[in-house]
């Protein structure tokens, strides 16, 4: 392995331990709180992890002050990633909700 595949592999699998690791903090802060449906909270907040990695790293990455937006195309896999297994939760969780409501009404 040379040293470009090591920092593509270093750099996908950061991206995706940088955008789970920000989503869970705003789902849990945030889209948890305001989001009725599970799967619309996991996406917002998956997408706010990708903007908020974006911006910090193209501050971080600034040469001389200028802004850096190459962090918009590193993170896109990771979110990608991320965004897939967190839609599934949600949907996984929908329908968890929808057959405990539907008992719910059976049992009113």
């Amino acid at each position: 392995m040379n040293s470009s595949t090591a920092y593509l592999v270093g750099t996908i699998f950061g991206s995706i331990i940088g955008i789970y690791i920000l989503h869970a903090i705003w789902e849990f802060v945030l889209f948890k709180r305001v989001m009725d449906d599970p799967v619309k909270g996991k996406f917002a907040s998956v997408i706010a992890a990708y903007f908020t990695a974006s911006i910090l790293s193209g501050f971080g990455n600034a040469v001389d002050g200028a802004f850096n937006p190459r962090g918009f195309l590193t993170y896109l896999i990771g979110a990608a990633v991320v965004g897939f297994f967190a839609i599934r939760r949600g949907m996984k969780l929908r329908d968890t909700t929808s057959k405990e409501e539907e008992v719910v009404e059976t049992f009113n």
